[in-house]
């Protein structure tokens, strides 16, 4: 016994054999709603403009007998009688030309003159002598000198941290694509956070990396990130990924740019999947 074989191309014609004869039903009844709505409109038309042309259709009964009558006189009027016409003498008014006389005109010239005040006073420079003031014996220039070979030897003091951090663990690669979609090979770069030995984050320390050609070195905050955590950082080291000669180094600073760790020395991968480097730093003190 042979087994229905499904058509399913026989059953995609009949739903669209439907969805056309429902369209086609959709756009009859909407041409004929259409048609119907034209003929109430024109009917509505028709009517207002034959009562707007009527003379007398805003009038009452009175008025329309009233306004027949006038008309009707008006129609029908016969003059019994025509006006003569009368002629009126015009009278010339007299001209009157004005006179002008002449106006004397006085032109009046003034003459000022400047007189200063005051004279101003040319200075004179004073050139001070270089003989000095005070004389100095030979008691005293020795001190003097033995003073100011006292500060030129002073030792210089190098100020110290007061926290410390350290790398957790060793730096690890991932793939960029797990931070921004569809990265690729078009971005490199270096990621993580900043926690204190509870595992609080640490927002506002700054991040270097250096190592880069022409001794470029690029910065970043830890708090600007917050895909690596709360306290993240990301600097960028390469657009697009490529081999690096020689390897990088990472370091932490304070607010007063004194370093807060060792530098961490690392070389970025030429692979796509490992395009994205991870570190994570703890204080320590």
């Amino acid at each position: 016994m042979e087994k229905t074989r499904y058509d399913s191309d026989a059953n995609e014609r009949k739903i669209r054999l439907k969805k056309k004869r429902k369209t086609k039903s959709c756009l009859s009844q909407l041409i004929l709603l259409l048609l119907i709505l034209s003929l109430i409109t024109a009917a509505i038309f028709v009517w207002l403009v034959s009562k707007r042309d009527h003379p007398y259709s805003k009038f009452s009964d009175v008025e329309k007998t009233q306004w027949f009558e006038q008309t009707s006189a008006v129609q029908f009027f016969t003059p019994t009688s025509s006006q003569t016409p009368t002629s009126t003498a015009t009278i010339p008014s007299p001209t009157v030309t004005p006179t002008f006389s002449p106006t004397k005109t006085v032109t009046l010239t003034v003459t000022s003159t400047v007189t200063p005040l005051l004279k101003r006073k040319t200075p004179t420079k004073t050139i001070p002598s270089s003989t000095p003031l005070i004389q100095l014996n030979e008691e005293e220039t020795k001190i003097i000198g033995t003073l100011k070979a006292a500060t030129e030897t002073l030792p210089t003091i190098t100020a110290t941290p007061d926290m410390w951090f350290e790398i957790i663990g060793k730096p690890g690669t991932m793939d960029a694509n797990l931070i921004y979609e569809n990265a690729g090979c078009t971005w490199a770069g270096v990621g993580g956070n900043i926690t204190d030995s509870r595992g609080d984050p640490i927002i506002g320390i700054r991040i270097q990396i250096g190592g880069f050609e022409n001794n470029e070195i690029r910065e970043g905050l830890s708090g600007q990130f917050p895909a690596y955590g709360e306290s993240g950082f990301e600097i960028t080291i390469a657009r697009p990924v490529r081999t690096f000669t020689d390897p990088l180094w990472i370091q932490l600073l304070n607010d007063h740019e004194i370093p807060i760790s060792e530098k961490i020395y690392f070389k970025p991968s030429d692979h796509c999947e490992k395009s994205l480097i991870l570190m994570n730093f703890i204080k320590v003190k």
